[in-house]
Parts: structure tokens; sequence; C-alpha cells
């Protein structure tokens, strides 16, 4: 059995590239990642939980193509945004977990490593 990769630890074993979002909690994970591929492809996902599981545990693969047919397929910047917003709005839906800075620097990694 080959090793499985987790995209999130190990990102440059699968020849990915990492934007990761976390919103800072006490003994417990909240995170948004995009993965860019050498060939212009986003994907994305979320995962949270206590600080028991290794963030996004569920995920791994043997290689790429294993590991992104787990993961949501971004074909738009806005689609991208989209994906920060749904997750950027607290539990309660009263507040922001990160501010508009980060969303910004989403759009710019988007339009660097996209390929449409």
């Amino acid at each position: 059995m080959k090793q499985q990769i987790n995209p999130y630890y190990n990102p440059e074993q699968l020849n990915l590239e990492l934007l990761s979002f976390e919103a800072g909690y006490c003994y417990k994970f909240d995170t948004l990642c995009f993965w860019a591929t050498e060939t212009g492809q986003i994907y994305s996902a979320s995962d949270s939980g206590c600080s028991c599981p290794t963030p996004f545990e569920g995920y791994v693969g043997e290689d790429q193509k294993d590991v992104l047919q787990q993961l949501e397929r971004v074909g738009s910047l806005e689609q991208a945004e989209n994906l920060f917003d749904e997750w950027n709005v607290e539990y309660d839906g009263s507040s922001k977990k990160l501010n508009d800075e980060e969303k910004h620097d989403l759009a710019v990694w988007i339009k660097k490593h996209l390929n449409n």
C-alpha cells in the first residue's frame, strides 16, 4: 500500500500550491483551502473540528489524481469568492471570521494561478 498524502500538510508532494485561511479558535480548527495545480486548475475544500482529528484527514490520497477527485473544482474568481464568503460567516451568522484583506489576498492568488 502506498503512502497516503494529506494535501494540507504535504501539498508539495502532490505538486500543488496551497493557500489556506484559518479561523483562530482555541482547541479546534476551521480551515478553508485552495490548491493550484501546475496546469492552472484550482480546487478547494474546508474542514473543521476539535483538536483531536488531523485537518483534512478525509482528503488523503496516494497521488494528485486521488486527492483532486475529492476536492471541489473552482472555475472562476467569482466561485472562489463565493466559497470564501460562505465559509467566512460565523456559525451564528452575525459576524465574519476574517476581514476583507484575506478576501483580497484570495483574489490576487486566484488570478495568478487560474488558467481558464
